[in-house]
């Protein structure tokens, strides 16, 4: 919310007053603050309010030279969208090869305003000094086409129709701003028109200064005080600024929790704009969440082992792939389980003729999953169960292979998953018995599934790919021995 009036803070009087009302408003007030220190512009906060003069967040001449200091912060926190910089530092040099030569010049026409800048100009070495003199003439309309137009820039977090713009009767942000020449009726209660509200702020111009600088831009909305809300965003951003220095994604931080994510250490909510889509989305990082994302990452050697699997796309067919860490983390954050990831890769396993693709992603799921069981339960504790349907598994493939029976692992591993994956759990429970008699090997952990099969199905899960892990280390250990 945002109040206009007199307000002294400090000794010092202001004429705005900010309060982060929603996240749009806590975003504004760090892209603001961020805007100030950078400036050098006087502004005071205490507790849940910014103090502020509106003069020095907007222009009202809508002139360049007027916008002077938004734009400049703009090229910084933009630097590396800034075409005119880039070619500024590659014509520092006092050489040049003919490879450098040809990429100033592709820089010359980079984007529209470049082209109409250095129209008619092509770098040959003589005229560096010329194009550096353009460059400081026309560098705030560089600036500001650039910004304004980037995906990456103004345009991925608000309408740039909107770009400076006084406040409207509708939101400039992408998701929230609507044509009210075409749509009227339907953005109104009950298709009342009248009965519509908008908020739009100057403020909320200084958004994309809040947000990380990523292709999932990322905003932690912890409000409890201005205070907070820096610290956490700040921190965030210097910690992902490393991570992706390691062509790390922002689900990794999750499970990078014991490398110092502490951002996420408490009921939060988090903003996140992706370039390709053009609205906002929001996450709610609750407790029981974080727990299991710290279980995961204080197991050090299994969350590092995760890097393989979570990069994986794993292919359903040409039109669909499964992004494995997106739906982890969308599980984990809903606090729902991967059985039906799990399931999914299951029958993808059976479907494919090549030697179990998805055991060691499917073994680290499933791992996942018993965390996320047990956090449902309140206890931890790996139990004696989950530990016994491995050993169980490990003693069936001894049985079949020490008979010269190998052909049968695979007959019983589909027809297990398969009746998992039609939900047919009597059927399960009658194969796993007729398996333990005819192998003579003792399914202890059956009678949790007997008991309640929905709650204990992460043992199921466990049996089979255990099947398959142990079938084939003893494959791999009879290749060595004929080798």
């Amino acid at each position: 919310m945002i109040s206009r009036g007199e307000f002294e803070e400090n000794s010092i009087s202001y004429n705005s007053r900010i309060e982060p009302s929603d996240w749009r408003y806590s975003a504004a007030i760090v892209g603001m603050i961020r805007f100030f220190d950078d400036r050098e512009i006087t502004y005071s906060f205490k507790g849940r309010y910014l103090y502020y003069n509106f003069e020095d967040i907007h222009n009202d001449s809508n002139d360049l030279e007027g916008d002077k200091n938004y734009l400049l912060f703009a090229e910084k926190w933009f630097s590396d969208k800034m075409h005119h910089k880039e070619l500024g530092i590659r014509l520092g040099q006092s050489e040049f090869t003919e490879e450098q030569i040809s990429e100033i010049n592709k820089k010359l026409s980079a984007n529209t305003i470049m082209k109409k800048v250095f129209k008619g100009i092509k770098f040959d070495t003589s005229n560096k000094e010329q194009i550096k003199t353009l460059i400081e003439e026309n560098r705030l309309e560089l600036i500001r086409d650039t910004f304004c137009n980037a995906k990456s820039g103004y345009q991925k977090f608000i309408n740039n129709s909107k770009y400076r713009s006084e406040s409207g009767e509708v939101c400039r942000l992408l998701g929230f701003c609507v044509d009210t020449g075409r749509k009227t009726k339907s953005i109104g209660f009950c298709f009342d028109k009248e009965s519509r509200t908008f908020n739009d702020e100057v403020e909320f111009d200084f958004i994309p200064f809040a947000f990380s600088q990523s292709g999932s831009s990322i905003f932690i909305n912890n409000n409890t005080s201005i205070k907070y809300l820096l610290q956490s965003n700040g921190e965030m951003d210097y910690f992902l600024g490393q991570q992706f220095e390691n062509q790390k994604t922002w689900n990794s931080v999750f499970y990078s929790y014991s490398e110092g994510a502490g951002f996420i250490d408490y009921d939060v909510e988090v903003i996140v704009k992706n370039m390709e889509t053009d609205y906002y989305e929001s996450m709610f990082i609750r407790q029981p969440a974080i727990k299991i994302f710290n279980n995961i990452a204080e197991n050090r050697d299994f969350s590092d082992s995760l890097a393989n699997v979570f990069k994986r796309h794993i292919k359903v067919n040409d039109n669909y792939y499964i992004n494995v860490m997106q739906e982890v983390t969308d599980s984990i954050l809903n606090e729902l389980s991967l059985d039906d990831l799990i399931e999914r890769l299951m029958k993808l396993e059976y479907d494919t003729e090549s030697n179990t693709p998805e055991t060691f992603c499917l073994s680290r799921l499933i791992y996942i999953n018993e965390i996320i069981y047990k956090n449902m339960e309140g206890n931890m504790e790996k139990t004696p169960e989950f530990k016994g349907s491995s050993a169980a598994a490990s003693q069936v493939v001894q049985y079949f292979i020490s008979n010269r029976q190998e052909n049968k692992i695979k007959g019983y591993q589909q027809r297990l998953a398969n009746t998992l994956i039609s939900k047919d759990y009597d059927r399960f429970v009658e194969i796993m018995l007729q398996l333990s008699s005819y192998t003579e090997v003792p399914f202890v952990f059956m009678h949790k599934l007997i008991q309640d099969f929905e709650a204990n199905k992460n043992l199921a899960y466990n049996f089979i790919n255990s099947l398959i892990i142990s079938s084939k280390r003893k494959d791999d250990k009879g290749n060595q021995e004929e080798e």
